[in-house]
C-alpha cells in the first residue's frame, strides 16, 4: 500500500519569494510555473506539495547593486532603496489581490492558513535590511501595509546597524529605529547582524526578537561565514525573551569543504535547541535565497523533502511534541506573541 502524503502544515520562516520572482523574470515576476528543479527549489507549487501552508516572506533589498531588481546605490540612497523595497510589497499585494497568496497581518490569518489545507498560502511580511525605510518616522506606512518583523541589515550592513560582513554598532538612526519599532509593535530579526548590532539591539530593545535563518556558529567557528551563525550567549539570550531560532539549508552555512547532508541539519539543529531548547527551534530554509538546489543539503532539495528532517529529528532522539514544534509549531508561537499581530487580529 501506498503511504498517504504528510499534509500536516509546516511554516518556513524565511523565503526570498518576492525578489527571487523578480531575478528570474523582473517583468512578469511570478512563481505560479513549475521552474527547473535543477535550477530552483521553490514556486508557489513545490510550497503546496510540501505542505508549506506559511511562511516569513522577505522584502529584501542590496545596497551596492543598483542595476540589480532588488538593489539599490549605497546606504544613503534612500529613495532608491525605498523604490527596491516597495516594488516589492507591491508584488506580494498584487498576488494576494491575485488570490495567489494570503498576507498575514493577523493572529487570526495565521491561523486560518496553518488550520486549513486549501486555498493561497500565508505570508508574514519581513524586511531584511532596513534601508527601505528612509526614516524611522516612516515606519507605520510599512506596518500598515502588513510588516510584521525587520532585520536591521542584510550582509553589507545598512544605515542602521552593522552587518555579517561589516562591523560596528548600531548608528544613531539605528537606535532611534529599534525604538520605532518597539513603538509599532513589530518584531526583531536578528540574522545578519554584526556581533555588535546584536549586542546593541538586545540590550535596547524590549520587543520580541528572533533568528529566522541562522546556524550554530560552535559548529562553523571559523572563516569569513562565522559571524553568519549565532554565538552560544547570543542564542541564550534571544531564547530567554522568548525567541526562536530557523534551521537555514544553505550547505555553505551547514558544512565547510563538502556537500551538507540531512546529517548537518540535524547537528545545528540539535547544537541551537541546546540554548533555545528542542520547542524553540524552527526551519528558516532560505531555499531560494539566490542559490540552486546543488547547494541544498544531499537529501533535502525541495519543501517536499522537509519531511525527512523529522526523520532526521526523530533518529536523534527528538519527540513527536518537538519534531511539531520544528515542523511549525516554534514559528506559530512566536508569531502570535509579535503585537503588531495581535493588534490586527484584534482589530480585524
Amino acid at each position: 500500500m501506498t503511504p498517504r502524503p504528510d499534509t500536516r502544515p509546516w511554516l518556513d520562516a524565511h523565503l526570498d519569494l518576492a525578489c527571487m520572482a523578480l531575478e528570474r523574470d523582473p517583468d512578469a515576476p511570478s512563481l505560479v510555473a513549475e521552474a527547473d528543479p535543477a535550477r530552483a527549489a521553490i514556486t508557489l507549487p513545490s510550497l503546496a506539495r510540501g505542505s508549506v501552508r506559511c511562511c516569513l516572506g522577505t522584502i529584501f533589498t542590496a545596497a551596492h547593486e543598483p542595476e540589480d531588481p532588488c538593489g539599490y546605490g549605497d546606504h544613503e540612497d534612500r529613495d532608491g532603496a525605498h523604490r527596491a523595497g516597495l516594488r516589492q510589497l507591491e508584488l506580494y499585494e498584487a498576488w494576494e489581490r491575485a488570490g495567489l497568496i494570503r498576507i498575514v497581518r493577523g493572529a487570526r490569518e495565521l491561523e486560518a492558513c496553518l488550520e486549513s489545507p486549501d486555498g493561497p498560502p500565508g505570508v508574514v511580511l519581513l524586511m531584511e535590511c532596513a534601508d527601505p525605510i528612509r526614516t524611522p518616522e516612516e515606519l507605520p506606512e510599512w506596518v500598515a501595509r502588513g510588516v510584521r518583523m525587520v532585520g536591521l541589515s542584510w550582509g553589507h550592513g545598512s544605515r542602521y546597524s552593522g552587518g555579517n560582513q561589516r562591523a560596528g554598532g548600531l548608528t544613531p538612526e539605528g537606535r532611534d529605529l529599534v525604538a520605532a519599532l518597539d513603538d509599532a509593535g513589530v518584531a526583531h530579526d536578528a540574522s545578519h547582524l554584526s556581533d555588535e548590532s546584536l549586542d546593541d539591539l538586545l540590550a535596547l530593545s524590549v520587543g520580541p526578537i528572533a533568528s529566522t535563518h541562522s546556524n550554530a556558529r560552535r559548529l562553523l567557528p571559523d572563516g569569513p561565514r562565522a559571524i553568519r551563525h549565532l554565538r552560544a550567549e547570543h542564542a541564550r539570550a534571544i531564547a530567554a525573551r522568548g525567541g526562536v531560532a530557523g534551521i537555514n539549508l544553505y550547505g555553505r552555512f551547514l558544512a565547510e569543504g563538502r556537500r551538507a547532508t540531512l546529517a548537518d541539519v540535524v547537528e545545528h539543529a540539535c547544537v541551537l535547541a541546546e540554548d533555545f531548547g528542542r520547542d524553540g527551534i524552527g526551519l528558516g530554509s532560505d531555499a531560494d535565497g539566490g542559490f540552486t538546489p546543488a547547494e541544498l543539503p544531499v537529501e533535502v532539495q525541495s519543501p517536499e523533502d522537509y519531511p525527512r528532517i523529522l526523520e532526521g529529528l526523530a533518529e536523534a532522539g527528538w519527540t513527536t511534541e518537538e519534531r511539531a514544534s520544528f515542523r511549525g509549531g516554534a514559528w506559530r508561537s512566536f508569531l502570535r506573541s509579535i503585537p503588531a499581530m495581535r493588534d490586527a487580529s484584534l482589530s480585524g
